[in-house]
């Protein structure tokens, strides 16, 4: 035979005809084999297929030894493309010169199951047809940006856009009354490099662990909305189905509790997964046979709709027993149905999956700084902007704080892209919010919203030098819809929607996928399911904010509803559309906290004359709004019976507010704050900072006991407490 350059030169069109359909398992081996290098892996996965095969090719054969890699890796990977390459790969890659050596080697009797399995040609076939549908599935991260359309920018692939989280083993308790960002934000808080906190690499879920040395069954992985779990899902099963981790499995069936809502009818597992992987259907029964080998991952518990009974007995049912799909799942995640597979869960930290019934249980926790950078250099193409915005990021300790959290980490790196970028520098007012970073988390989002509404515009009549007020009125009414809708089912804790929903509210479907609004709504269409929802929770609790700071017309409105959404205090009566008719779970109060501090930034926005083009009317007697809020928080701080959570939002409500009249006069009634064991944050010290720095008194007591504030939280306390009388 010809040397292996020859041969890849003389037969490099037929190469390309047969793998460019598909090359990202051909591009991946290559690369773990060292035939391209990072730069050049990465470069590829953004050209077009063809391109990215040609160029391969071309890399490749520039020696006889990355020629032979080459070789190895067609032969590792025929099973992804068409019969007519793995006959070519049978006719030339069977010179020895071209195999590696092979190592003793370790016997991995799960792995073994496995492979006997896989020598059955009747699963070979459908397997293989399984991974390339996955790989298709998965090999893009979808961006949030473009809507239900096709992505246009190639650096979406996982593999360039993924960054690592941090995953560790759960042994928290969560109080599900609380704001789920604010409970992750503390127990972070109480995370130090000392502590070695074990980091588990998603591939490692299933590694042999404690006394006994097994690996575990059932999986439980939960984290807030957000944080990143559905995309670290996506990411195992790619790295499944391109066959470089979790290769003891033989087959991998994703399913998300979202589909599985439109199940009405009885079902058995068999009949559901037929169904759903319709190519897999004459594979199954053998499949079964070693249920060892199968792995089901349950992504989005608590997007299911059905009710969990955790607390029932054990039927005995098996692959063909007809039950609810409920009562499917909890047997399937209790183990009393095929015991023996292994089951990843994901849920978010409210919604109950009793820790009893899985052997390892997670918690993911965001990024770290590394991957914040990490992040920011991947999602600009400009190196030079990106360090600008991770600078920013990390000196300014409200969005440093949120940064962790990956979703936070793309709304931020959207809000914030065109104060550092050079076509935006000496255009319009300077003093205007576009062209001033934004310093709090309120402005953070209302940024995003106008970049959201002005790249819409700008598809229409609008140009660059089209002021914000034309932006916004040009999208007001389809806002005011908006904002109701996330304020009304906010109040009542339901963010999932179905079309009825948007509807009713003046949100049509194709709204979402042609205007703006595909910033703003997710749609949430897998096979047949048609929901919608706010593509984070903040997102939704910020339009709130945006609709009520806009709709409140009076000075009495504004005390009314502060009482209200803080305190659970009825108005009265009230004309505003937002205090009327409301229904309010009053043990539910503090899941309401970040929706207040964005409301405070909003109402600043409207005195600040930011939010014309929305407004309608007025606000009256908008001059002494100001010192009217003071004497609020003013009254709010002298009650004894305020909770130590409770002025801790307060505080950050000023903070969002950024007014020193305001806070010049609630700030001297502050005379202690015990805030013992309340696990605090950077930004929870900065908004102390901020506050108690318009007193002109000392603290009679400042307890941060056991807060686990750290260094960074320590710093900026610094310049007060040489106040406190008592530390």
């Amino acid at each position: 035979m010809s040397s292996a350059q020859q041969l890849l030169r003389s037969q490099r069109d037929i190469l390309v005809n047969w793998t460019s359909d598909h090359p990202a398992p051909l591009l991946r081996w290559l690369h773990d084999e060292q035939a391209l290098s990072s730069t050049s892996y990465l470069s590829l996965l953004e050209r077009t297929p063809s391109n990215a095969v040609v160029q391969a090719l071309e890399t490749v054969c520039a020696t006889e030894e990355s020629s032979e890699k080459f070789l190895q890796v067609l032969r590792d990977v025929q099973d992804y493309y068409c019969r007519d390459l793995q006959v070519w790969v049978e006719r030339h890659c069977r010179n020895d010169a071209i195999r590696k050596p092979v190592p003793a080697p370790v016997i991995d009797q799960a792995k073994l199951k496995s492979d006997v399995l896989l020598s059955n040609i009747f699963i070979i076939v459908p397997i293989s047809a399984h991974k390339t549908t996955l790989l298709k599935r998965t090999e893009q991260l979808r961006c949030y940006s473009e809507g239900n359309k096709v992505a246009s920018n190639l650096a979406s692939h996982i593999e360039i856009r993924y960054t690592d989280l941090f995953v560790t083993e759960d042994n928290d308790i969560v109080d599900s009354s609380q704001h789920e960002y604010f409970d992750l934000a503390r127990r972070r808080a109480r995370i130090y490099v000392h502590q070695a906190c074990q980091r588990i690499r998603p591939c490692h879920l299933f590694s042999p662990q404690g006394p006994s040395n097994r690996p575990p069954k059932r999986v439980k992985i939960k984290g807030i909305a957000g944080i990143g779990k559905s995309v670290a899902v996506q990411r195992l099963v790619y790295e499944w189905a391109i066959g470089k981790n979790m290769r003891e499995f033989t087959c991998i069936f994703d399913l998300r509790f979202r589909e599985l809502n439109l199940i009405e009818a009885p079902l058995s597992l068999l009949e559901l997964l037929e169904e759903r992987f319709r190519y897999l259907k004459e594979a199954l029964p053998d499949l079964f046979t070693s249920p060892s080998s199968l792995l089901f991952i349950l992504d989005g518990l608590d997007e299911f709709k059905f009710r969990l009974d955790w607390n029932s007995p054990d039927k005995n049912i098996d692959i063909n027993t007809k039950v609810s799909v409920s009562e499917l799942m909890v047997a399937l995640i209790k183990g009393s149905l095929l015991p023996k597979a292994s089951v990843i869960v994901t849920t978010r930290p409210t919604t109950e999956a009793p820790k009893g019934f899985f052997q390892r249980c997670c918690v993911v926790l965001g990024f770290e700084e590394d991957q914040v950078k990490e992040y920011t250099t991947k999602f600009y193409k400009d190196s030079r902007v990106a360090e600008k915005v991770y600078d920013y990021i990390l000196n300014n300790d409200n969005l440093f704080v949120l940064s962790f959290i990956p979703l936070y980490c793309y709304i931020i790196c959207t809000a914030i892209a065109e104060f550092f970028s050079s076509e935006t520098q000496d255009v319009g007012d300077s003093k205007s919010l576009e062209l001033n970073p934004p310093r709090t988390v309120s402005e953070v989002y209302f940024c995003y919203l106008l970049t959201a509404v002005k790249h819409h515009a700008l598809k229409a009549s609008a140009d660059r030098s089209t002021s914000r007020s034309e932006v916004l009125s040009l999208a007001n009414q389809q806002l005011t819809n908006l904002g109701k809708l996330a304020y009304e089912n906010l109040l009542q804790r339901k963010i999932m929607f179905d079309a009825a929903d948007l509807k009713n509210y003046g949100v049509t479907p194709a709204d979402v996928q042609s205007t703006f609004l595909c910033h703003i709504i997710q749609p949430l269409k897998e096979e047949k399911v048609e929901m919608y929802s706010f593509f984070h929770l903040t997102v939704q609790e910020h339009l709130a904010a945006l609709y009520c700071a806009v709709n409140l017309s009076s000075q009495d409105e504004v005390i009314q509803a502060l009482d209200f959404w803080c305190f659970g205090r009825h108005p009265e009566s009230s004309t505003a559309a937002c205090l009327q008719n409301i229904d309010l779970n009053m043990d539910k109060l503090e899941s309401l906290q970040m929706f207040t501090r964005f409301f405070m930034g909003m109402l600043r926005a409207r005195l600040a004359g930011q939010l014309d083009g929305l407004v309608h009317s007025p606000l009256q007697q908008e001059d002494g709004l100001p010192a009217r809020l003071g004497l609020w928080f003013q009254g709010q701080f002298k009650s004894e019976k305020l909770e130590n959570l409770a002025a801790l939002n307060l505080l950050h409500c000023l903070l969002e507010f950024h007014m020193k009249e305001t806070t010049s006069i609630a700030a001297p009634e502050i005379k202690t704050l015990y805030l013992f064991k309340m696990k605090l944050s950077v930004a929870d010290c900065t908004a102390m900072h901020y506050v108690l720095q318009f007193s002109p008194h000392n603290l009679q007591e400042l307890n941060v006991g056991y807060s686990n504030i750290g260094n960074r939280g320590l710093s900026r306390l610094r310049p007060i407490l040489h106040r406190c009388e008592s530390l």
